[in-house]
């Protein structure tokens, strides 16, 4: 393993172990939710996992341009399972993101000298972003919930800066497994049509598996 992997590799784990100090406490429950506090020992487990895929992903561009989607992708951890959780995805963690992204993103065009790609990630924030939060507030969550909205707003420039093709496969990739796994929920009787399944971790994982095939 080379040394700049490695790092990578000890850097997702210490967020991993940060992360799940974190959802230990319950501090993203509210008072009227149930049962006990799961132990989320998968998230330190996978968060290596995250950091290898997202270095190795991107092997051939400079370290400045992985941290954004390693961000991304370790957030994503612990929004899934506080999605498994309580099934919401809290603001505590999905509106900090957008501004952590943001100046990542601009970290990496300043050291890349790529302003091009910064243009190109305001524009997906505000279109693709600012769209699905608009749908969401005039639909009232009927197509889209407001915590995906919000996630959405941090993924869309985070694979816009790495390209258009980035971004469309992780979009269409998202939507793809959160319908898979809804549409298994369904058939199991385990959700309703009426039901309130957060899409947000299958978002990031369409993000993450983008990185892969785009």
């Amino acid at each position: 393993m080379d040394p700049r992997t490695l790092v990578v590799v000890i850097a997702a784990l210490a967020c991993g172990l940060a992360g799940w100090s974190w959802l230990r406490t319950g501090a993203y429950r509210r008072p009227d939710d149930e049962g006990p506090l799961p132990r989320h020992l998968w998230v330190p487990v996978l968060a290596p996992c995250v950091g290898l895929l997202v270095e190795r992903s991107l092997a051939d561009r400079p370290w400045p341009v992985l941290l954004a989607p390693l961000a991304l992708g370790l957030v994503g951890l612990v929004l899934a399972a506080v999605d498994a959780d309580v099934h919401r995805l809290p603001n505590v963690l999905t509106v900090p993101l957008l501004p952590v992204v943001a100046l990542l993103l601009t970290l990496a065009s300043v050291m890349t000298g790529d302003g091009a790609s910064l243009a190109r990630a305001a524009i997906a924030c505000v279109l693709v972003g600012g769209g699905a939060v608009a749908l969401s507030f005039v639909l009232h969550g009927r197509s889209i919930g407001m915590g995906d909205a919000k996630l959405l707003v941090s993924i869309a420039p985070t694979l816009a800066w790495l390209g258009w093709a980035h971004l469309v496969t992780g979009i269409w990739l998202g939507f793809v497994l959160g319908g898979l796994v809804a549409l298994v929920l369904l058939l199991l009787r385990r959700a309703t049509r009426r039901s309130n399944l957060a899409f947000g971790p299958y978002l990031v994982a369409g993000a993450l598996l983008a990185l892969v095939l785009a």
